[in-house]
């Protein structure tokens, strides 16, 4: 899957949110993270991941798709 989203807005008021102990936190707004669930039709939410850069998942949550932005895929690495 590996599609990255940006968060543009959060929908309710809290939500459940897992990650590592010690650095989990709640998302926020302008943050991007990578899809790692879609719920199967009608369902409308999407389960995204965000790590820092030593691996440390910051938050994993649901998310309903209007509160998110796809992000262009970058192009495949060119192999010689």
């Amino acid at each position: 899957m590996n599609e990255v989203v940006r968060i543009t807005q959060l929908l309710g008021a809290g939500r459940d949110v897992a990650g590592t102990f010690g650095f989990v936190r709640d998302p926020a707004v302008g943050e991007t993270g990578t899809v790692v669930f879609e719920y199967p039709a009608p369902d409308s939410r999407v389960t995204v991941q965000m790590l820092d850069g030593e691996g440390h998942t910051l938050w994993f949550a649901d998310f309903a798709k209007e509160e998110l932005e796809y992000l262009p895929s970058p192009p495949p690495p060119v192999v010689p």
